[in-house]
């Protein structure tokens, strides 16, 4: 059975890559169907100081695999940042994912006590792994996801809430939201699905 750790670090990772993955396919139809290069999408930015679109993907991968490798002892793959189309990142995103996937759950089980160092240009970060992993590493991977998301949206791609989402694993839901998320619908508590009644059928009677 897989621990909290686990749940909210390599699980969690890997559905939000799976969702920015299908955000990138759709933004790459929109900017095929408008007519704009995909260098525009790739540098767009909502304001002079911050990175541009293709840097933020960049960075939610390598939180993504950095985290998981960090709390588990595995050296997570290197990638070159030079990463400038949506292939680009779609194969960066596959990668990361692969690079989760080999980690098994049981390797993050007390992981939450480790002693986790991440260093920058400015010096050493110190934490417990699950600071590391709750105050650190997961609110930076979404900051960078929600950034990709808000700069495709500002350039007039067509997404919602919805595709933010994803299929959120092991929700299910009754009533228009299930068309509108497209889940898998469930019966009422208490309640077993009808089934449909096979019509009797009649011979009119000659007068």
């Amino acid at each position: 059975m897989s621990g909290p750790m686990y749940q909210a670090s390599a699980r969690t990772f890997t559905h939000n890559l799976k969702n920015l993955s299908a955000i990138l396919r759709t933004a790459q139809k929109d900017a095929k169907s408008r007519g704009i290069e995909e260098s525009v999408l790739m540098n767009a930015r909502l304001a002079p100081d911050m990175f541009a679109f293709n840097a933020q993907v960049m960075m939610a991968c390598d939180i993504a695999k950095g985290a998981c490798g960090r709390l588990t002892a595995n050296p997570p793959p290197v990638f070159t940042d030079d990463d400038t189309s949506f292939a680009a990142l779609q194969d960066r995103i596959k990668r990361t994912l692969a690079f989760i996937r080999t980690i098994k759950a049981s390797e993050y089980s007390g992981t939450e006590s480790r002693d986790i160092e991440a260093e920058n240009p400015m010096g050493v970060l110190e934490f417990s792994g699950a600071d590391f992993l709750h105050g650190w590493a997961l609110p930076n991977f979404y900051f960078h996801c929600a950034a990709a998301y808000n700069i495709l949206r500002h350039n007039g791609v067509s997404l919602g809430k919805a595709d933010w989402l994803g299929q959120v694993p092991g929700m299910t839901a009754r009533g228009p939201i299930v068309k509108m998320f497209g889940l898998k619908s469930k019966a009422k508590p208490g309640k077993a699905p009808r089934k449909a009644v096979p019509r009797k059928k009649t011979t009119a009677k000659k007068k």
